[in-house]
């Protein structure tokens, strides 16, 4: 107003600079509002913390969903690929055709990188879904985002009994005696072998190795009966020696693995992650183990199994897989594999092994009666009948244990035994803050170090303890940069 003489399309962009004005005032505002309040509290302390154990069921938005006068649509946020993806669809149907109170729209993602970046960016343009999967290396950045509601609040609000539930399944998505987050898509990595190979080398396939000792025994024994070119394809990727170090006892970085405190440094250089440093670098420059590449799009490790001239016998890869490799080998590409799978080794027996894969979360834009409509359709995605039936088509891991007394799995367990390893494996092992799961915010740039520093031990001739000192160091600026960001 007040301004004369101007074009129409000058007017609009003044008008569109006031308001940039003003939004930037309002967020000045805002941070020093923020600041003030803070002085003194660390990201812990406030809020949705980490450890705060504030938890209002009201939240939950029960009585907003039970008093909508129509259906209430939600829309989820997933990666489900392939056979995985399959299920996903025809479950989410036969939701919707079960009820008239929630209709779930899908909306995948290609990967779990390109979901947490969409939904970051989407903290700021209000592009949220109702219900989201997300791995469960976010889980730190999730709790400090403070852009969900806990799902505690829902099975406060709804008294729901999760003893049926696995208990290290709940505990890694478990903070300061809060369940932020419900599991769901859940997996961890296994031994994949070929029984053919162990038989041309005069191996029962019945006897994997159970340490990592044993795993260059056979991997000898292996090469030297000519069984494979190698006895294993080890695939420097960070989450392969993650799994390694907390089966035998390792934790990841300090403070109880970020679970007693927040993580403030890396322990990449403990005892047991230089001894698994050490045995990696060994088996590769020994000859005994095919180093694949670091990529982490390559499959290289896999389709090594069935490489009769230059394979390998052996590999380390996510349960979550055995779906996908079984459609694969079922279709006779690659007749010379009879594929198996195998608890993880590790320095020891004996040790247990978080989860890994995907878990549930419930953002907070979304209204009272969208939250209680995600929550209705995670609780359906975790009974036994669904937790069976997607175990069944792609290799995940059930979240409930009596969806193992379900017939189809039974039967898919009898007859492809291969597809119970992953669940076996996460009954074994007392909970600890190893095997519990690493709460860290800055995950990604951690295990960048990983990568990073198996690059140079494997590639560039660095000893495996001054590749594991430089990878730490790299790391702690990570967390501490993070921390910072976060005011932890």
């Amino acid at each position: 107003e007040g301004v004369h003489g101007i074009e129409e399309g000058d007017r609009e962009r003044l008008v569109r600079i006031d308001q940039v004005q003003a939004v930037m005032i309002v967020a000045l505002v805002s941070l020093a509002l923020v600041g003030s309040l803070l002085a003194g509290c660390t990201a812990d302390d406030r809020v949705g913390g980490t450890f705060d154990t504030t938890v209002d069921p009201a939240d939950c938005g029960i009585a907003a969903l039970e008093a909508a006068d129509e259906p209430v649509e939600i829309v989820f946020w997933h990666t489900m690929v392939r056979t995985n993806l399959d299920w996903l669809a025809a479950t989410t149907d036969a939701f919707n055709e079960s009820q008239d109170d929630v209709r779930v729209v899908l909306r995948q993602q290609p990967t779990y990188q390109d979901l947490f970046t969409k939904y970051k960016a989407g903290l700021a343009s209000g592009d949220l879904p109702d219900l989201v999967q997300m791995e469960e290396t976010v889980v730190q950045q999730m709790i400090d985002s403070r852009s969900t509601i806990p799902a505690q609040a829902c099975i406060d609000a709804t008294d729901q009994d999760l003893s049926d539930f696995l208990p290290r399944a709940l505990a890694y998505y478990e903070s300061g005696g809060v369940q932020r987050a419900m599991p769901w898509a859940i997996s961890n990595p296994v031994l994949f072998l070929n029984r053919a190979a162990f038989r041309k080398a005069g191996l029962d396939p019945d006897q994997p190795p159970r340490t990592l000792a044993e795993v260059r025994e056979v991997s000898e024994a292996i090469v030297a009966a000519g069984g494979a070119k190698y006895g294993i394809a080890l695939k420097p990727a960070p989450y392969i020696y993650e799994f390694l170090l907390a089966k035998s006892g390792g934790e990841y970085v300090d403070n109880g693995n970020g679970r007693q405190a927040r993580a403030r440094h890396a322990n990449l250089d403990s005892e047991e992650s230089l001894a698994i440093w050490t045995w990696w670098h060994d088996m590769v420059a020994d000859g005994l183990a095919l180093d694949p590449g670091a990529d982490p799009a390559n499959i290289d490790h896999l389709l090594a199994l069935a490489n009769e001239t230059e394979g390998a016998a052996m590999t380390i890869e996510s349960s979550s897989a055995i779906g996908p490799i079984d459609a694969i080998l079922s279709s006779g590409a690659f007749p010379g594999v009879e594929p198996a799978t195998a608890p993880l080794p590790a320095l020891t027996t004996g040790g247990g092994v978080p989860v890994g894969d995907g878990a549930l979360w419930f953002p907070r834009s979304s209204s009272l009666a969208e939250r209680a409509a995600a929550w209705r359709f995670a609780t359906y995605l975790n009974e036994p009948a669904q937790q069976a039936s997607m175990a069944v088509a792609g290799g995940y891991v059930p979240t409930v244990k009596s969806a193992t007394e379900v017939p189809e799995l039974i039967a898919k367990w009898e007859a492809q035994p291969m597809f119970r390893t992953g669940y076996d494996q996460l009954l074994t092992g007392d909970l600890s803050d190893a095997n519990v799961g690493t709460l860290v915010g800055e995950y990604q740039g951690l295990r960048n170090s990983v990568r990073d520093g198996m690059i140079r031990m494997l590639r560039q001739g660095v000893p495996p303890e001054e590749a594991a000192s430089q990878a730490r160091a790299e790391a702690d600026i990570a967390i501490q940069e993070y921390n910072d960001r976060v005011g932890g």
